[in-house]
């Protein structure tokens, strides 16, 4: 099998607009890396939901809601759910 061109790797830049969505517990792909990828993608968004994993659509209304706002007004998203979210806390023995 022959290896991928070294293109593949290289970061994406595009003015599309893009919602890029960030669980708080998402342990595949941290918020750090949805800015990194913002770097190249001027006219993104992100979005960060607490307490939520790697599915941050599946797992969560909020998201579901922002991505909703994004497809309608891809220039300003309503995040405003975000702000009311917490994530759940945790006992220790």
């Amino acid at each position: 099998m022959a290896a991928a061109p070294a293109s593949v790797r290289e970061p994406t830049v595009s003015e599309v607009p893009t919602l890029i969505l960030s669980g708080s517990f998402d342990s595949v792909t941290p918020l750090a890396w949805a800015y990194a990828a913002a770097e190249t993608l001027p006219n993104s968004r992100i979005a960060s939901i607490p307490g939520v994993g790697h599915f941050v659509a599946p797992e969560s209304p909020c998201a579901q809601s922002v991505i909703a706002s994004f497809l309608l007004r891809p220039a300003a998203p309503d995040t405003n759910c975000v702000a009311t979210l917490r994530p759940p806390t945790f006992a220790t023995p």
